[in-house]
């Protein structure tokens, strides 16, 4: 065994690296228990570290230990699911007959990025973030019309009132299909 460690330097540094992943990781998830705030560790890092230096070693087979990082493990079997069925939802969304307490018109389908919006983080000490519009939905309200922009199947990011029909319409790309409800 201590062959192995003198023969495969390799191997030890990212061991060495591996371990010291771990160790933040963890260090970051009870900072967090104490603090009561959020710290972010490097997760899964560890563990593909360790297959990497089993990989340029000889026992390559081994690699396959680092697939028991939990973090790995999680995020094969929880989170890329869950986004995979998340985003089968987004796109099979058909907005109900009312949204924002008007009658829904007409919506598009589901695109990756129709266009990109800032929004503002001032509540959060500032900043913006980039939100990827992937849906317009025009409804009717009031004797007007409201273009809502729209990520996944319901958190409306914008909203504009015109008073026609058209003039939503033409408020977007015109490429866009729409689908009348």
């Amino acid at each position: 065994m201590i062959d192995f460690f003198k023969e495969n330097i390799v191997f030890d540094i990212c061991l060495i690296l591996a371990l010291l992943a771990w160790g933040i990781t963890i260090g970051a998830q009870i900072s967090s228990k104490i603090t009561g705030h959020y710290v972010s560790g490097i997760p899964g890092v560890g563990g593909i570290l360790l297959g990497i230096g089993f990989l340029l070693s000889e026992y390559k087979l081994l690699a396959v230990l680092g697939l028991l990082d939990p973090d790995i493990i999680y995020l094969l079997f929880i989170v890329i699911p869950n986004e995979f069925i998340a985003l089968q939802k987004v796109k099979k969304f058909v907005p109900p007959a009312e949204m924002e307490g008007g009658e829904v018109i007409e919506y598009t389908k589901y695109k990756k990025c129709y266009e990109e919006i800032r929004t503002s983080l001032e509540e959060y000490g500032g900043g913006y973030r980039t939100n990827l519009i992937n849906r317009y939905v025009i409804i009717k309200k009031d004797y007007k019309y409201n273009l809502l922009k729209i990520v996944g199947t319901d958190d409306i990011i914008e909203t504009h009132k015109f008073d026609t029909l058209e003039e939503c319409e033409n408020a977007v790309d015109k490429k866009i299909e729409w689908i009348k409800k």
